[in-house]
């Protein structure tokens, strides 16, 4: 795709956007030599391994192994398509974006029209929705907000709305020009079992769901009946601009906020009434997680926007068992994550109403740390008064325990004693032998070809390396008039051809940095994966003419040794013309290596 371009747009707009600037705008940086380093934002992590390469501009994470140039870098960041970033990018430098040159230019320009086409419809249908909570015959929603506190100013906040029926939604979109297509492919209408259409939420109060840049890509209808029957909240269909998963409704308030001051933390409710009681009460940082169970997408979404986060679902058992699950995720993207508890049976949104905003931070300063809250909990499951009970709650609690630091697990052995009164020594030593097992189990697999590569890496491995870092820094030196894909093992070979075949259209001084990571980046074998991270950063040292020489003599002379050792079973032949030949080729790579001669 991205050489359908016309000539030179690309190379100039990833000028305009250089990558430091760009990963600066989510990342905090700083350099150490050659490279940029912070925390990598795509996973969580203490210690920085996310590099930033100025002089190259590629990014690289050693721990995730993310990484790329800066358009891939937006794309990730933003959770865009490519021709999403390109607009990005061109908006940010002042640039026209040309249209491309593709075959396959058509089929872009009509997607990109059905999605504008598609967000056009939900934000008509999120103005029409509007209007109707302030009609007569919309006293059901009027009522029920009335009851929640909610007034206008905190409704125009969110753009609430409300749905007459089943088909008022239909004849007013019918008459701005939309198809019933259109709208079942926007989740706003849906067919029946007979075939017939009906408003997706209807007679439902609507939270329109809009993303982080503004734009309406979803609804949500909050049922006004008491029969349960009825589902408490009701999400319109995934569509090809609304993924549940990638989503969290409330975001696009959050990030306006921090567009002019400082996001300290995020609190995280279960649902869309709960984030706007909350912001009502001035905790404007409430996002709803569209569903129980958080995703990864959705905590990269948060970490994006604090690294603090307070986990509030409901006070029933339901609530309490989405959090659970909610919690490692949000721990493995590098989250501090705060656990808060609500009474038994009531939401956010009741505590704020019965309690008021005081009341709900007492809430927040209750909060317990995520593997506290672990084990208490699962205190909760088992009768305590029994052995039989304490047993299985240690069983658990031991299970959260071997996963900790050091330093982590002595602060929570006394908790866990004093709930299960088990002796601290007892659980102490179990931990140990827990851990060590758990340790000979993950070693017992990677310490074969951890010992092998450490091995090579003097050798053979390390000569390879050099080689192919001097190639992808296109070095004038690099010797491009022979293939020498031979040389070079198996798990690497195919590095050389790419690069081999890519100098000899490459213009003098060009290297092959971003063409050599997207072709490679996103393979996650082993050889791939360190060579990847070699060869990148690469450039923090010199890889001179007399390095690369020596490197390639080596690994000429291994082939030629392998060469010669395949030749003498041939010299056992009785055949004297066939015994001969041999010899002259035996005798002719002895030269070569005598001489020091790469010739294959």
């Amino acid at each position: 795709m991205t050489s359908g371009f016309p000539g030179g747009f690309l190379d100039e707009l990833k000028a305009k956007n250089d990558i430091v600037s760009v990963v600066s705008r989510y990342v905090t940086l700083e350099r150490k030599g050659h490279t940029y380093w912070g925390r990598c934002p795509f996973h969580g992590e203490k210690t920085p391994s996310f590099a930033v390469n100025e002089n190259d501009q590629f990014y690289h994470c050693f721990g995730c192994h993310v990484g790329g140039d800066v358009v891939k870098f937006v794309q990730e960041i933003e959770s865009i398509d490519f021709m999403e970033a390109i607009n990005l990018l061109a908006e940010w430098a002042h640039m026209e974006v040309p249209k491309l040159n593709t075959s396959d230019n058509d089929a872009i320009e009509k997607r990109k029209k059905q999605k504008e086409r598609l967000q056009n419809l939900m934000r008509d249908t999120a103005l029409y929705y509007n209007k109707n909570l302030k009609q007569s015959n919309a006293k059901p929603a009027q009522d029920y907000l009335v009851k929640r506190q909610v007034d206008s100013e905190v409704a125009t906040k969110f753009g609430l709305g409300y749905s007459l029926g089943y088909n008022e939604v239909i004849e007013y979109l019918a008459g701005l020009g939309y198809s019933l297509d259109e709208m079942v492919t926007a989740g706003v209408v849906k067919i029946n079992s007979s075939g017939k259409h009906y408003d997706a939420v209807a007679g439902r109060l609507v939270f329109p769901v809009v993303d982080i840049y503004g734009k309406v890509i979803a609804f949500c209808g909050r049922s006004l009946e008491k029969d349960v029957a009825f589902a408490k909240y009701l999400n319109t269909a995934e569509t090809p601009i609304f993924s549940k998963g990638k989503t969290l409704f409330g975001i696009n308030l959050v990030k306006k906020k921090k567009q002019s001051t400082p996001v300290n933390y995020l609190i995280v409710v279960e649902g869309h009434m709960d984030v706007v009681s909350l912001h009502k009460a001035g905790f404007d940082v409430a996002v709803a997680s569209m569903g129980t169970a958080l995703t990864e997408d959705q905590a990269k979404l948060i970490k994006r926007m604090a690294d603090k986060v307070f986990i509030c679902y409901d006070g029933d058992s339901a609530g309490k068992k989405a959090t659970l699950r909610g919690l490692d995720i949000l721990k493995k993207n590098g989250l501090d994550v705060k656990v808060v508890s609500m009474p038994e049976g009531m939401d956010p949104d009741d505590v704020i109403n019965k309690y008021g905003a005081a009341g709900y931070q007492k809430c927040l300063d209750k909060a317990l740390p995520l593997v506290e809250f672990k084990l208490r909990y699962l205190q909760k499951l088992y009768d305590m008064t029994s052995h039989d009970g304490k047993a299985k709650y240690l069983e658990d609690a031991l299970e959260v325990l071997k996963d900790l630091s050091e330093v982590e697990c002595e602060v929570y052995i006394d908790l866990v004693s004093k709930l299960s009164d088990c002796n601290k020594d007892f659980i102490r030593r179990h931990l140990s032998g827990a851990k060590k097992d758990d340790s000979a189990v993950k070693n017992k697999a990677k310490i074969i070809p951890v010992q092998v590569e450490k091995r090579e890496e003097t050798g053979l491995v390390k000569a390879e390396k050099t080689v192919l870092a001097c190639m992808v820094h296109a070095k004038p030196f690099v010797n491009v008039t022979q293939n020498l894909s031979v040389l070079f093992t198996e798990e690497r070979r195919e590095f050389y051809d790419f690069l081999y075949e890519a100098l000899q259209n490459t213009v003098d001084g060009k290297n092959l940095v971003q063409e050599f990571y997207a072709k490679f980046s996103n393979e996650y074998s082993d050889h791939a994966s360190e060579i990847v991270n070699y060869l990148l950063m690469a450039g923090k040292e010199e890889f001179d003419n007399v390095a690369y020489k020596d490197s390639l003599w080596k690994l000429a002379e291994n082939y030629y040794k392998k060469e010669m050792d395949s030749l003498k079973p041939q010299m056992e032949t009785s055949d004297l013309a066939k015994r001969r030949e041999v010899i002259g080729k035996y005798m002719a790579i002895q030269e070569k290596i005598k001489n020091k001669k790469v010739e294959i």
